[in-house]
């Protein structure tokens, strides 16, 4: 009593859907798992009205698939798909099984952060290929792990394709038993990024090892590359063939506080929490992938999926509960704009239709959403993902009949009848199912109106023809005066392009300009608030205690460092006392602060004005300090600006001390123009930019971000 029962009510519901009885007000009452409850029988029946009016849309759109393969079978050419070869059936090729141990890789734990984590890869190489194998990387989903498709990759293997398997650390089987013991705080965030560069760090080992170790010498043709994934592991697959992770998308859907029937929402809103970088990963040697009950509709959504150049399958169940097949697999194949795209549903299967592992592998999943006939999706998904390989990675023509109605039809078995199609729009499913579809068929990123102040920053940069900014000249890499003078760094560039965003929407030619009085740590704030600015971009921790300004969007993410001789006899760790070690600091920082808080003991020494950092670090090249401390990419760009070497002086500890996010300096008073701005940051032009100057550091910032996101 008094307790909330969203969550479980959401769950006996989930389970009354997937249960033989249905959803009758008894069984939800069954499956709600507790011995006594207070019951709204209203507000039951009215979602129980809504999970009807979804069911019933379900229905009518795989009516509706099923209604296009047949039309696709009629235009087809005729073919005896009877004397074809079975390709669910085991290949000519013996193979090797190995688990290789790859290094190297920093990688989230259970537990947090662990460093340099050792990465096992199961690989499936078969034996007497006449020519270098095709290698396809599986992914497997969240809670799970690399012997789920164990199946799957020893097909694959027989029939002369080479398989590698990477074991997702961050959310893995071992992953889930941490949360479910209390031992972590759900998955990371940062897992969304994590999981693609698995993929990328291992094809960049693979390619090592076919030049470096003889017994690999010959093995694999990494230009014919493809990845397969399922769940978390299907998205992993679309992001590594082009899909972006879609800021705008994840902000409408996720600060929602309706309930959503949908429970991979409730993962894939996770990924709000990132800041909206250009993470940068689609990788070019993947020329075709498979999703296999992928999670797509909030991470991506139909601008990311769009934007994917190479063939893709999607396979789904259509009583998948944990993903949906209607907003995750039947509406994102609508958004795909690639030429060669194919939809394979496999009627009253679910998200396990096609999943080697037990009922005991899944910890998270009640054994009632595993389903029945489990044979049946492993053969389907033996047959079509061969095809599929054989079809658009190894580029051999003779596989396309394999790829059609016909064959889906041959292989269909009444238990779970299964349709391909490689065309859908949103009007058949509209006239399927009668009226107006309860779920938007392609959503649009809705746009608040936002009110006007008597003259906003955009009326008067439309008035003097000119934005005015804040830089500083003393924060390399954001903001710096080169050896000859000019005004360089990410945030001048940045303003540029942000220049002519402003000046294409007002239809107006703008002058950049820098102000004369420059931007400071000790003046940043001001400049904005009494309007000398209209902007300051540079290291700015976002933070709440400052009254008349409003922070942007943040662009990027550090924390305070130590800044050490990498041969001195030993390095800092967080829990060290640092008594009587002098400490270089900026004053008036965030980090003086933070170093007066943490270690009173340590002799501070401050470096003041526009040189103090540069400054510092040379006290610390002449060993007149232990240590500088700011913020990491601060002393990162310091170093490279004054041409030290990178090897001698080292960033220490390896996890930042404290968490920074960065954002622009914007008035408070005008909500119009910190939504030009925010939305240049997160737009294409401004990831670009993010690109250009931090793509070399990119393993700092995931660094940084996985240690920082869930605190």
């Amino acid at each position: 009593p008094g307790r909330n029962g969203l969550h479980s009510l959401r769950g006996a519901l989930v389970l009354a859907a997937a249960d033989s009885e249905g959803l009758t007000l008894m069984n939800i009452v069954r499956q709600f798992p507790t011995e006594g409850m207070l019951i709204d029988t209203e507000y039951i029946f009215d979602v129980r009205k809504e999970l009807a009016t979804l069911f019933r849309y379900r229905d009518a759109a795989v009516n509706a698939i099923a209604n296009q393969a047949n039309r696709e079978a009629a235009a087809e050419n005729t073919i005896d798909v009877s004397q074809l070869t079975d390709l669910q059936q085991a290949g000519p090729y013996n193979f090797t099984e190995q688990v290789i141990t790859l290094s190297g890789r920093r990688r989230q734990s259970p537990l947090g952060l662990s460093g340099e984590t050792k990465f096992e890869v199961a690989l499936y190489l078969p034996k007497g290929n006449p020519k270098p194998a095709p290698l396809v990387v599986m992914s497997h989903g969240f809670a799970s792990d690399r012997n789920h498709f164990t199946y799957l990759a020893e097909h694959l293997a027989s029939h002369g394709i080479a398989v590698a398997v990477p074991e997702h650390v961050g959310s893995n089987v071992e992953y889930s038993q941490a949360v479910l013991q209390g031992l972590a705080n759900g998955i990371n965030p940062v897992e969304f990024i994590e999981r693609p560069l698995d993929i990328r760090y291992v094809l960049d080992e693979l390619e090592d090892l076919s030049k470096s170790d003889p017994n690999f010498a010959n093995q694999l043709n990494l230009e014919q590359v493809g990845v397969i994934g399922h769940s978390f592991g299907g998205y992993t697959a679309l992001a590594v063939a082009g899909a972006e992770i879609n800021d705008l998308r994840l902000r409408q859907v996720c600060p929602d506080q309706d309930p959503t029937f949908n429970l991979s929402v409730l993962l894939q809103c996770r990924a709000n929490r990132l800041p909206p970088f250009n993470y940068d990963l689609q990788d070019p040697r993947v020329k075709a992938v498979i999703a296999v009950n992928p999670i797509t509709s909030t991470a991506f959504g139909p601008a990311s999926l769009g934007k994917i150049q190479v063939p893709v399958m999607i396979m789904a169940g259509s009583h998948d509960i944990v993903a949906p097949t209607v907003p995750e697999q039947i509406h994102p194949f609508i958004w795909l704009n690639t030429p060669e795209k194919y939809l394979a549903m496999i009627v009253d299967g679910n998200h396990f239709s096609t999943s080697g592992a037990s009922g005991d592998d899944f910890a998270l999943f009640p054994r009632e959403l595993l389903g029945s006939n489990p044979q049946v999706g492993l053969s389907y998904l033996k047959a079509l993902s061969l095809a599929f390989v054989n079809t658009h990675i190894r580029d051999l023509p003779n596989y396309r009949p394999y790829l059609s109605v016909s064959y889906a039809k041959f292989l269909s078995e009444n238990s779970l009848e299964l349709h391909l199609v490689k065309s859908l729009t949103p009007e058949q499913l509209e006239e399927s199912f009668g009226s107006q579809p309860p779920e938007s068929i392609i959503p649009q990123i809705a746009i608040e109106p936002i009110p006007k102040p008597s003259e906003t920053v955009l009326d008067q940069i439309k008035r003097t023809g000119t934005i005015k900014v804040g830089i500083r000249k003393d924060a390399a890499p954001f903001g710096y005066i080169d050896t000859n003078g000019e005004w360089k760094g990410y945030c001048f560039d940045l303003l540029n392009s942000l220049k002519d965003k402003v000046a294409q929407q007002l239809n107006k030619p703008i002058e950049l300009k820098v102000v004369a009085i420059q931007s400071t740590l000790e003046n940043r704030f001001a400049i904005v608030r009494d309007e000398t600015v209209n902007l300051e971009c540079g290291p700015n921790t976002i933070r709440s205690d400052i009254e008349g300004i409003k922070f942007s969007t943040p662009f990027f993410i550090t924390g305070t460092h130590l800044l050490v001789d990498s041969q001195q006899p030993r390095l800092f760790n967080r829990y060290e006392s640092l008594d009587s070690l002098k400490i270089g600091v900026l004053p008036s920082s965030l980090t003086e602060t933070f170093i007066e808080q943490t270690y009173p003991n340590a002799q501070k020494i401050v470096f003041p004005g526009d040189i103090g950092r540069s400054q510092g670090v040379k006290a610390l090249v002449n060993s007149h300090i232990d240590a500088f401390a700011s913020d990491g990419i601060l002393l990162i760009g310091e170093v490279t600006r004054q041409g030290l070497s990178s090897s001698q002086y080292t960033l220490s500890p390896d996890q930042p001390l404290t968490c920074d996010f960065y954002g622009m300096i914007l008035p408070k008073s005008d909500p119009q123009w910190q939504r030009i701005v925010n939305s240049f940051i997160e737009g294409e032009k401004a990831k670009e930019i993010w690109g250009r100057w931090f793509t070399n550091l990119f393993p700092y910032v995931l660094l940084n971000l996985e240690y920082c996101i869930d605190k």
